[in-house]
């Protein structure tokens, strides 16, 4: 068979395939069903079904830059505190807060983010008993969470007890970044 009849052939035979699966339904009547779906596509997903690509995504084109490990904690200026926590990841410690003797001081942390130190407050008036809980901070940009496992935690050295825990840092409110597994450790 040459070529020009070889296609003609296998064109022929396409068609006739696509005629046979055909069920009778009018293309129009699909194009309307279409049209349908897109004018009840829900408004507060925030995508455009005809144009899904043009949306911005929050959190994705605005990620939270990595915490980094604090360097000397003799060089941070955090003021008196009674007693400090600091939580580690990787043996990595990345965030220390600490507060003053009373109950209704609200503490004060620091993180260090592309080679800054940023001092964060708390967000409760807890005292030094709700920083060892594990606090929420922030710095009005930045909030740090703490989220420490339960019990009497263990012991280590004299005067510290550490708990599994994992930080949880969000930006403007918006996405979060967790670090886990890690481990508060609090002494006096």
């Amino acid at each position: 068979m040459s070529g020009p009849l070889r296609l003609v052939t296998i064109l022929a035979f396409s068609a006739a395939t696509l005629a046979a699966c055909n069920d009778g339904a009018d293309p129009e009547q699909g194009l309307a069903i279409a049209d349908e779906a897109r004018e009840e596509a829900p408004d507060e997903t925030g995508v455009a079904v005809d144009n899904i690509a043009s949306e911005r995504v929050e959190g994705i084109d605005d990620p939270i830059p990595a915490l980094e490990e604090l360097g000397d904690p003799d060089d941070l200026d955090l003021g008196e505190m009674v007693g400090a926590c600091s939580f580690a990841s990787n043996d990595k410690v990345l965030f220390i807060a600490g507060s003053e003797g009373s109950d209704r001081a609200r503490g004060r942390g620091v993180i260090q983010i592309a080679g800054r130190d940023r001092v964060l407050a708390g967000a409760d008036m807890t005292g030094p008993e709700g920083i060892m809980d594990g606090p929420t901070m922030t710095d009005g940009e930045y909030t740090v969470t703490i989220d420490r496992g339960s019990g009497d935690g263990e012991r280590v050295g004299a005067e510290s007890t550490r708990w599994p825990a994992e930080l949880v840092v969000s930006k403007d409110a918006r996405s979060d970044v967790r670090y886990a597994p890690g481990t508060w450790t609090c002494g006096v």
